[in-house]
């Protein structure tokens, strides 16, 4: 896949979560009189770990032009390099539980079919992980 069209994925997937988040949130209540916001507000907390994924990876990779590799990554990258060696192990540790969340989340009703932006904006916490799971994975921090 075409490093560019990931990046356009992942970051859509986020956008996609909050503005549908917002819309399901503002809907009116279901014809019994409550909201149901459980599964809505358990994905938005599972999507923080995958944003600040993605910030670090922003700026260690595309902004910085550093590498994974400390050899590769050059005098100019050194210091980038230490900040996702630093950062790695607690992505790699919060990354997993972060996508079982947004999994759990798409599994929790409300099942309405008025509840579509709840859905889709679920669907994007598990896009979301699965593309933080993924870098956290395959960028390795190695010497």
């Amino acid at each position: 896949m075409n490093p560019w069209v990931f990046l356009y994925l992942w970051i859509g997937s986020l956008v996609m979560q909050l503005a549908l988040g917002v819309i399901a949130l503002r809907r009116p209540p279901e014809l019994d009189g409550h909201r149901r916001r459980g599964s809505l507000m358990l994905a938005a907390v599972s999507g923080v770990v995958p944003l600040i994924t993605l910030l670090f990876f922003l700026r260690v990779f595309v902004i910085g032009g550093s590498s994974n590799v400390a050899q590769l990554a050059g005098d100019d990258g050194q210091d980038l390099w230490s900040i996702w060696f630093h950062a790695w192990p607690m992505l790699l540790v919060a990354n997993p539980p972060s996508m079982m969340l947004a999994v759990v989340a798409v599994l929790l009703p409300p099942y309405s079919r008025r509840g579509w932006a709840s859905h889709f904006s679920r669907g994007g916490a598990v896009v979301a992980s699965a593309c933080a799971c993924y870098v956290v994975l395959k960028y390795f921090p190695d010497a």
